[in-house]
């Protein structure tokens, strides 16, 4: 009965939160709507002394500026007093929300009448220290007759103003969340493939070493010597989603020379790099499952083993990689085995959460025998990173 009444009391906050959820999220961004606040009122003091000026003229007076302005000010010191009310209370709790339009447009058009009222007040004793013989209802129905709508006006343009700036920040803000969290979400999702990666080919290590403890305890040591330091190197990269070509093949080269251990003369490595390809941005651990797959499904199988080969080229403004074995190849149910889900689907999956449809992998036949995978990622440099990047 505890837990049910926790659950409805839950249940509820969060409908409640929900209902709140887009006053909360409606924020104004200083730098935006004040700046456009000064402007407004700086346009309407001008029209509104252009037209002061222009009636009096018509009726045959010649008012100076500063007399105008002066006349002008107590209104206006209304007006601006008025301004945080607007913006910080009726314009939020009286939005013109799906729901609300009706009593928030009561509600606002109260307030136009209100405010231009007070102005209209405030206007005719500024007139009457002038004229102090006329009668102050008389004088304030002449004031409001000629000024009530055009401050009824002000004080609904105002609020359009507000409201519109208002949506136009809170959609700038959630477009901008949105594509943080995608980020987000997209680096969490990139962690997670590479926690995939680094238990895996840990466990194939060891798998390796296990099987040579007895019968050669020396290799089993080189082996073990080649792992520790392939951890180490891999641990301080601090974690790093890329890193340059040339520290993806010296982590490469330390994996292989692990396998070489166990296999001995049945496994041949070749690497072959472009210098211009070394300065090359990569993902991390991103030729180490696909040398782990052709090491697994191409060269273990065959009983005269075989040979891995690496390229790498630029062209263009493409880094092409290649990596190929002259094995058995990989068979068709191999494709629904463990070894390729964690290896090649894990890399595909990283390449298309880092660039998109901006890249390619491909698997087939090698020329002659074997398996050849192919990838084709944009060309990049940390130097041209770091400049784009500021």
């Amino acid at each position: 009965m505890r837990d049910a009444t926790i659950s409805t009391d839950v249940t509820a906050h969060d409908t409640h939160d929900l209902q709140r959820a887009p006053e909360r999220d409606e924020r104004d961004d200083p730098r935006v709507l004040w700046p456009l606040i000064v402007l407004f009122w700086i346009v309407n003091v001008a029209l509104t002394t252009v037209e002061v000026y222009v009636m009096a003229q018509t009726s045959g007076r010649s008012p100076r500026l500063l007399g105008l302005l002066a006349f002008m000010t107590p209104s206006y010191l209304v007006w601006f007093a008025s301004v945080p009310l607007i913006v910080g209370v009726l314009t939020r709790r009286f939005a013109f929300s799906s729901g609300r339009l009706l009593r928030s447009g009561a509600v606002h058009l109260v307030a136009s009448v209100v405010i231009g009222l007070a102005t209209q007040v405030v206007d005719t004793l500024t007139m009457r220290l002038a004229e102090p013989t006329v009668p102050f209802l008389p004088m304030l129905l002449g004031m409001a007759r000629v000024w009530i709508l055009w401050a009824v006006f002000t004080y609904w343009f105002f609020v359009v103003m507000v409201l519109a700036v208002r949506h136009y920040t809170t959609s700038r803000a959630r477009q901008q969340r949105a594509t943080e969290l995608a980020a987000a979400v997209a680096t969490s999702q990139l962690a997670v493939l590479r926690t995939q990666l680094h238990p895996h080919f840990l466990f194939n290590a060891l798998n390796s070493i296990s099987s040579l403890v007895f019968d050669e305890p020396r290799e089993a040591q080189k082996m073990i010597a080649q792992l520790a330091e392939l951890l180490r190197a891999t641990l301080d990269d601090g974690g790093l989603g890329s890193w340059p070509l040339r520290r993806e093949l010296e982590l490469l080269e330390r994996y292989t020379a692990i396998e070489q251990v166990r296999f001995g003369e049945r496994l041949g490595v070749q690497i072959r790099c472009d210098a211009e390809a070394l300065d090359a941005i990569v993902p991390s651990l991103l030729l180490q499952p696909l040398v782990e797959n052709a090491i697994l499904h191409g060269i273990q199988p065959s009983i005269a083993g075989g040979t891995v080969r690496v390229v790498a080229r630029r062209d263009g403004r493409w880094l092409h990689l290649v990596v190929d074995d002259d094995g058995v190849g990989l068979p068709q149910s191999a494709t629904n085995g463990r070894a390729e889900r964690v290896g090649l689907s894990n890399s595909r999956e990283r390449l298309e959460k880092e660039f998109g449809d901006d890249q390619a992998l491909e698997i087939g036949p090698a020329n002659g025998a074997g398996t050849e995978v192919q990838i084709r990622i944009p060309w990049a440099t940390r130097e041209a990173t770091n400049g784009a990047g500021t």
